[in-house]
């Protein structure tokens, strides 16, 4: 439940920091993004289910026990008593009141948090009910508009906003204030006095009433109050549902306003409802036309002069669910847990420069602790008869993630006759990530005939990361089934341990594509220049993939001998490639001196390229590029044009600062302002110059004296004096 909690909570403050910058854009795209928040709070415990996990930092849990501080250990929590080596006082028949005490009092704290939640949510649950009822109730009592005024009223705003669904229009004496509710078969209904408002009025009230219909805000508002119910512990759920409510109310006020109503006509027929209501009764789960608590905002939305209130196209909102998938998957995927609890250590460590007795050894021989009730009974569970049984033992050892369960799960992975179980068993010591159960995984993966048994085994290991590992999985990179040595591959990559280098050098030309994209990318992990030639071997292999990892890999290198190969792969058909190949050719330490096809690079047809190209040729600093980016700067894409004047800024020299004057006048702002900073730029001077730059000096050349640079011919700047 905590690890949901801080995946929504994550998910809530990107969507709050997003909604924010967005301020100046439409409500409709607001509501939007509080849309994606509430189905993502559904979506996130299921995705936490079915995605592939990736680690983040330890729970609290996993920190103890802490290193000594200073020679003095240092205290931490109790750990539960799951995790102790104790018998369970039920089998042992002798229990102390204490030990009573430390089995108990833990796990009653959670049953208590657990009923808390449980009797907040049936609370809040059981209100929507009764507003449902209530709502339902009014609706249904209602009687049906039967006046030719609106109803032409209501078909003229049915056209304008091309609303599909079936909608009943009601009045009812119950309410003061209009709303609409229901799922299946949406309904407005109107208070009483309705008849007597003028037309302008009637037709802003339905414009409305129907944008809630037409947005589907029904079904939100309804999903939001369920959520909120579940994640009621969670004030930023409050907030989002609040929010929700917000932004959708003021999209269907832009619905009015794109529909004609004059903003001011529009404010007073708000504020005249308001007041005749004097305080909403209707339940909040039916969307009432304007409730006191978020109304001056409104208002003030209403009249705001250049806010934007255009109609949020299908395109915009595909693309915006498209983006929400992106982010919402792998933070779903995100776990917190205690694998990485030896790493967090080892920080702590560093900071406090400590040289405990803790054991240091990369592998741990240490005694496997004494199992506790629970491990033994999972453990004695292995060797029931039914494989579903064993199974089902073998991935609660895994969640326990309990070291005293190596000794059970090694037995299960080495001699148990159901290759799902031996599967399930090698994932489950990976999971408890425990050096000491090494030995066992090698051992089991020298005899293993099942390949996806194999695969699993490999990935333990690369989970793990036990340097003594390295030799067993060097040797199944010949493995005759492809998954195996792709995990082989990722195993090694993780560890980044010199020995597999050269065995990862040898398989460039591996038969598997992916084994070899793999390869291409893993090799640059390493940083070494002996790799240099099996990398750029692959800069000519078939796949474009594999190229654009291999070229990526040589800008890790960051050496000199790389500059001809990616020099050469400027030119690649593949423009994923050449990009890559202009970002690495940037990046290397001591290069003054561009190479033309870098400088040609600037014409490429691909944005990307000229983009990194640019960049790239402003961190080497060769004037020779100042009149290719010169032209570069009339490129169609502004993005672009930017890495050419931040290009020119890096570059310096008296052509640069010509450039640079005439972009003063550049329509785009952002352009003129870089452009500015730059003419500012002294790299160090003090002689009070705003406009001097010194040209790029080579390191042997002397220090001229300090006089401010003969500027080219150009127009004159307004306001800015030449120095005396």
């Amino acid at each position: 439940m905590i690890d949901t909690l801080l995946k929504t909570t994550i998910l809530l403050i990107l969507v709050t920091a997003a909604t924010q910058l967005l301020r100046r854009r439409s409500a409709a795209l607001r509501h939007l993004l509080w849309s994606f928040a509430i189905m993502g709070l559904v979506m996130i415990p299921v995705l936490t289910r079915i995605a592939p996990q990736w680690r983040v930092l330890p729970s609290a849990a996993s920190l103890a026990p802490a290193p000594s501080l200073g020679g003095e250990p240092v205290k931490s929590a109790k750990p539960l008593p799951a995790d102790e080596p104790q018998a369970d006082p039920a089998l042992s028949g002798a229990a102390t009141q204490g030990s009573a005490v430390s089995v108990w009092s833990v796990p009653s704290v959670w049953s208590v948090m657990a009923g808390l939640w449980l009797a907040g949510a049936l609370i809040l649950l059981a209100r929507l009910v009764v507003g449902l009822v209530t709502v339902q109730g009014i609706a249904g009592r209602a009687r049906e508009v039967t006046d030719e005024n609106w109803r032409n009223v209501t078909d003229r705003s049915i056209r304008a906003l091309d609303v599909r669904a079936l909608v009943d229009v009601r009045s009812s004496t119950e309410v003061s204030m209009p709303f609409a509710c229901g799922l299946t078969r949406p309904i407005i209904v109107l208070p009483a006095n309705a008849d007597g408002w003028n037309a302008q009025q009637k037709e802003a009230v339905m414009l409305h009433e129907l944008a809630h219909i037409t947005r589907g805000d029904l079904a939100m508002n309804m999903l939001s109050h369920v959520v909120r119910a579940v994640y009621w512990v969670n004030p930023m759920v409050w907030v989002a549902a609040y929010r929700l409510r917000v932004e959708g109310e003021r999209a269907c006020d832009d619905a009015v306003l794109r529909g004609g109503a004059r903003p001011s006509d529009y404010a007073d027929h708000l504020l005249s409802i308001v007041r005749a209501v004097g305080g909403s009764a209707v339940p909040n789960v039916a969307l009432a036309m304007a409730r006191r608590s978020d109304f001056e905002g409104r208002l003030l939305a209403i009249l705001e002069p250049g806010t934007s209130r255009a109609r949020l196209t299908r395109v915009r909102a595909a693309g915006l669910a498209a983006l929400f998938l992106a982010t919402v998957t792998p933070l779903a995927a995100m776990t917190v847990n205690d694998r990485v609890a030896s790493k967090s250590n080892d920080v702590l460590r560093t900071v406090t420069q400590e040289t405990s007795s803790e054991k240091q050894a990369p592998t741990n021989k240490e005694p496997l602790p004494h199992p506790s009730a629970t491990v033994a009974a999972l453990g004695e569970a292995l060797s029931d008869a039914s494989p579903a049984v064993r199974l089902a033992a073998v991935n609660s050892l895994g969640e326990l993630q309990d070291p005293a369960a190596i000794a059970a799960l090694a037995r299960a992975l080495k001699e148990d006759t159901d290759a799902r179980v031996r599967e399930a068993a090698a994932w489950a010591l990976g999971e408890i990530d425990d050096s000491r159960a090494v030995p066992h995984l090698l051992e089991a993966l020298k005899t293993e005939k099942v390949s996806k048994v194999r695969e699993k085994i490999v990935q333990a290991l690369g989970e793990i990361k036990d340097p003594a590992a390295v030799a067993g999985i060097i040797n199944v990179l010949k493995d005759p089934t492809a998954e195996v040595r792709r995990a082989a591959v990722d195993a090694l990559a993780e560890m980044e341990d010199a020995n597999s280098m050269q065995s990862l050098m040898g398989m460039i030309r591996d038969d598997d594509l992916e084994v070899r994209r793999k390869i291409a990318e893993s090799l640059g992990h390493f940083e070494n220049v002996a790799a240099l030639d099996a990398i750029v071997a692959m800069t000519h292999d078939a796949d474009a993939e594999v190229r654009a990892n291999a070229v990526e890999s040589l800008g890790h290198i960051e050496d000199r001998r790389t500059v001809d190969p990616l020099v050469a792969s400027l030119k690649d058909s593949d423009a994923h490639v050449r990009s890559h190949a202009a970002d690495a050719l940037g990046s290397i330490d001591g290069l003054s001196t561009a190479p033309r096809a870098l400088i040609d690079a600037l014409g490429d047809a691909n944005r990307d390229v000229r983009q990194n190209a640019a960049e790239a040729l402003g961190n080497i600093g060769d004037e020779a590029a100042v009149p290719a980016l010169k032209r570069l700067v009339s490129d169609t894409d502004v993005d672009t044009r930017r890495k050419a004047v931040e290009a020119l800024k890096d570059i310096g020299g008296a052509e640069a600062i010509q450039a640079l004057m005439g972009l003063l006048k550049d329509p785009d702002p952002e352009i003129r302002k870089t452009a500015a900073e730059a003419l500012g730029k002294r790299h160090g001077r003090d002689d009070g110059s705003p406009m001097a730059m010194e040209a790029p000096r080579t390191p042997s050349a002397p220090r001229m004296p300090s006089a401010p640079l003969t500027m080219p011919s150009a127009p004159k700047l307004a306001g800015v004096t030449r120095p005396q």
